[in-house]
């Protein structure tokens, strides 16, 4: 059968024709222009939100030198269960639940336990139990920082800009490699 068509690019070109050749680089030339185009918006459009996330998060990385220093507990021989800390943090509060506890690493290390309530109590114990210090979590820098690196600062609103500008980040990565790959099979059709 002389003269046979390739159907893959709708009958117009033969196989292996000069062609089929300049369609399919300007196919890919497309695809490439339209990837760049794409990326590029994505990258302007998340470069604030990434940019105020990236600053935030590398600063709260710092929080232990940056805010409250807690006080020194003294050394005790026989430290209370973990319950009985955590029940004598509670009453310390107004009645709310733990959340969670730092455990006392270095003998001289408090106990820290975060309480549930609005002002997101911090109490710091002793071994035996006694308070130490307690403290508004919520008024802090560290906290400020956190609600401004999560978007909490700015409620649901806030909160659904950073998971666009975390989706945009994949998107990012999704169209750089599209382009980088496309770029490769244009480099080995050259070649």
């Amino acid at each position: 059968m002389q003269g046979a068509r390739s159907w893959s690019i709708g009958r117009f070109c033969d196989p292996g024709s000069d062609q089929l050749r300049r369609t399919t680089e300007l196919t890919l030339a497309v695809a490439r222009k339209s990837l760049f185009k794409l990326h590029n918006a994505v990258g302007l459009g998340v470069l604030v939100l990434v940019l105020i996330s990236a600053v935030t998060g590398a600063v709260l990385s710092f929080r232990g030198q940056l805010g409250y220093v807690p006080p020194s507990a003294p050394v005790v021989a026989d430290h209370l269960p973990l319950e009985q800390i955590i029940s004598r943090a509670e009453a310390a509060g107004d009645g709310s639940p733990a959340t969670d506890v730092q455990l006392a690493l270095e003998p001289e290390d408090p106990y820290l336990v975060w309480l549930d309530d609005d002002a997101e109590t911090e109490v710091y114990l002793d071994g035996a139990g006694e308070v130490l210090a307690t403290r508004e979590g919520r008024r802090g820098l560290t906290r400020i920082l956190f609600q401004i690196h999560t978007g909490e600062l700015l409620g649901l609103f806030g909160q659904a800009l950073m998971v666009a500008a975390a989706l945009g980040l994949c998107l990012l990565g999704w169209s750089g490699f599209g382009m980088w790959r496309s770029r490769r099979r244009r480099v080995k059709t050259r070649g």
